[in-house]
């Protein structure tokens, strides 16, 4: 079977076509667009494609599947593995070879394709997020305007501060501008209304949506961001796993025998990680929620270092959990999360013990040959 590299670009494609022995035998470049793409692969034989994960990389995984055509979706973290940019020479043309002949070699590592109910509900999140955050600039905005008036707006959510300045009986309210701009709040307004019905019929397709909803903190808009990041939870071996995939794992720099470990990695879908963010903090904000093993932990956490590292620490735990709830079928159990975490604790202790030991025991040992040779 033949090998195609191709380097997907916004409006055409780089492609590098190697034979059975490893020998580029074509080279051409085709539109990212489905006609061009089913002109070109409609009548081509069999062939396994390799494609870097990006925007397009789902439809083209779907559509040139559909044309017959393997296709591997590269994981991008791992681009200068294979030879992108190397010798930092990078171009279309030298991309799509180093993606051909990492399919040629077979250390090319596949990256996970969302399905697509998951980014039809990613996409929409997206929308939303972008919307909450043009109506938080526009009422920032505002405020300043009559803060720098030396006029108070009303304290309100973001929902009703339009409403409520137009009844503030302020004079500056009939300012052209700023009533341009309540307009366009009002609009925001609606338009995030129809979408939140839209995803609220997303909601009801996912069947783990209720039970994530269940732990403290987490909100329908958290749980569906959780969702539709992870997409098919058993692909992960542990919660471990699943935490280093959204971005909480340590990094790390690690030479020389010296260990240096930093900040969390920011790595993965960087919604998912800041709506856990966001509900780790409400969850330790809550005062109902005091008896909770999470926020019991995340308060000792808080207590020996900071709370921005308790807030980071229990967003991390909460992927975890989110996760097994996910895979398990179940709803939040405290006392459950509670025993687990007990007989996690006590295996790490009797690890650590053993491992105590076993040093010990080769201390001795080396005290013990020591003496012999003097």
């Amino acid at each position: 079977m033949k090998k195609v590299g191709m380097d997907v670009g916004k409006k055409q494609s780089d492609c590098c076509v190697f034979d059975e022995s490893g020998k580029i035998v074509e080279r051409f470049q085709v539109r990212t667009r489905r006609a061009a793409l089913s002109k070109v692969f409609a009548n081509r034989e069999n062939s396994e494609i390799g494609i870097e994960s990006c925007r397009d990389s789902g439809w083209l995984y779907e559509h040139l599947t559909s044309l017959g055509h393997g296709v591997m979706v590269l994981d991008t973290t791992r681009s200068r593995s294979i030879g992108i940019g190397e010798g930092r020479r990078k171009s279309d043309r030298r991309d799509a070879e180093a993606i051909g002949r990492a399919l040629v070699s077979g250390v090319a590592k596949p990256a996970h394709v969302l399905s697509t109910q998951r980014r039809r509900l990613r996409d929409a999140l997206w929308g939303r997020d972008k919307l909450v955050a043009t109506r938080t600039r526009f009422i920032a905005m505002l405020r300043g305007q009559f803060q720098g008036r030396g006029q108070d707006t009303p304290k309100c959510s973001a929902e009703n501060f339009a409403a409520r300045l137009r009844q503030s009986g302020l004079p500056e309210v009939e300012d052209p501008a700023v009533q341009s701009m309540l307009r366009i709040l009002d609009q925001v307004n609606a338009e995030l209304a129809v979408l939140d019905r839209h995803v609220t019929g997303l909601a009801k397709q996912e069947e783990s949506f209720e039970r994530l909803c269940s732990v403290p903190g987490v909100g329908p808009i958290t749980a569906l961001a959780f969702i539709a990041a992870v997409d098919n939870a058993e692909r992960f071996p542990d919660a471990h796993a699943v935490e280093g995939y959204l971005g909480f794992g340590t990094s790390e720099y690690s030479t020389g025998g010296k260990r240096r470990t930093g900040r969390i990695t920011k790595c993965g879908n960087p919604m998912a990680r800041r709506m856990l963010v966001m509900a780790a903090q409400n969850t330790l904000k809550g005062s109902s929620n005091n008896d909770d093993p999470l926020v019991v932990w995340a308060k000792q956490v808080e207590s020996r270092r900071q709370k921005k590292r308790a807030v980071v620490g229990l967003a991390r735990r909460l992927a975890g959990v989110l996760w097994a709830m996910t895979v398990d079928g179940t709803f939040y159990d405290p006392h459950g999360l509670a025993r687990a975490s007990w007989q996690g604790m006590s295996r790490r202790a009797r690890r650590a013990e053993a491992e105590a030991r076993s040093m010990k025991a080769v201390c001795e040992a080396a005290a013990v040959a020591q003496t012999s040779v003097g």
